[in-house]
């Protein structure tokens, strides 16, 4: 990436030209992430359109200038020194869900409790499981997300991607949806998602809704900010929380950050914690299960700003 200075009149002119609207210089990513850590970004810029997200990723690209696509917030641990590039965050029509008899088409910048909520407003059952997930729907598809046993890839028909200056449109098989993963072109952002969901009388749909945030309730911590899961489950037998309990990392703490008695695989920030504190903790973490099991565990929380996990041989 090109040294451009993005405190420049004119560079700043140029994005919020693409965008239609304002943009905002040094905006703390602590305010932006469910981890409430992080430094200021060096512009904050957001789309309300396929066509400005397409313009912007245009100007971004012509300009040379590092991006970060920001969803809900919640698997990114941005360093305490801020981050030298353009944060864009989805609003206005890519925050919006429409129903279309059996289908879903949600905006990429739809948090995942709205979709379902618009989903069950229609009498479309599917994406209770992932109510509760605190992420977008366009950082879900991006990364597979999924929970109790669901998967949002299997309910995804088609995605339109943004690319610099155009869009293409992936069905299913594009996709090649995996654990955790899917396939999008490099420099591509989630505008908007088409989701196949099922008929089904609207009180099944908030019972089922119910019994999922019981049970994310019943396992997960109550209070303080967090990421959500941390860490990937590794292939085949205990699952990453499974092997952090097991190695007694319940209670666990760095400074303001502390290892959920709750669930092992959550981390929570107690007021204050720094990204230092939290990546000390991790670390601990993986040499901990490393240590007492030979399993490596890789995180599903993604590191901005220069920051990096120990590594572990």
């Amino acid at each position: 990436m090109s040294e451009v200075n993005l405190l420049d009149g004119a560079v700043r002119a140029r994005l919020e030209a693409a965008a239609g609207r304002r943009g905002k210089v040094g905006l703390r990513l602590s305010r932006l992430t469910t981890i409430g850590c992080g430094g200021p970004a060096a512009f904050f810029i957001e789309a309300a359109s396929i066509a400005h997200l397409a313009a912007i990723l245009a100007a971004t690209a012509e300009l040379d200038l590092p991006w970060l696509l920001l969803g809900g917030g919640s698997n990114l641990l941005a360093a305490d020194a801020g981050w030298p590039g353009v944060v864009i965050r989805l609003t206005g029509d890519l925050k919006k869900c429409r129903p279309d008899g059996e289908r879903l088409d949600c905006g990429g910048g739809a948090l995942l409790p709205r979709a379902a909520a618009a989903a069950r407003a229609a009498g479309l059952s599917g994406l209770e499981p992932l109510a509760g997930i605190p992420g977008t729907v366009g950082g879900a598809v991006a990364m597979n997300a999924g929970a109790f046993g669901a998967a949002i890839g299997d309910l995804v028909v088609s995605v339109k991607i943004c690319l610099p200056g155009e869009t293409v449109l992936l069905d299913h098989e594009e996709l090649e949806f995996a654990y955790r993963s899917a396939r999008l072109p490099a420099g591509g952002v989630v505008g908007r998602v088409v989701l196949l969901l099922r008929q089904a009388p609207e009180r099944d749909i908030e019972n089922s809704l119910r019994d999922y945030g019981r049970q994310r309730a019943s396992t997960q911590p109550a209070v303080g900010r967090t990421f959500g899961s941390v860490f990937k489950n590794p292939p085949g037998g205990k699952s990453a929380g499974e092997l952090l309990d097991l190695a007694g990392c319940k209670g666990m703490r760095s400074g303001a950050a502390a290892v959920s008695a709750a669930h092992a695989n959550f981390i929570v920030n107690k007021g204050g914690a720094s990204a230092a504190d939290v990546l000390d903790l991790m670390n601990s973490c993986r040499r901990r299960v490393r240590d007492s099991f030979g399993v490596v565990l890789e995180p599903e929380v993604r590191l901005l700003g220069g920051i990096y996990l120990d590594p572990l041989p």
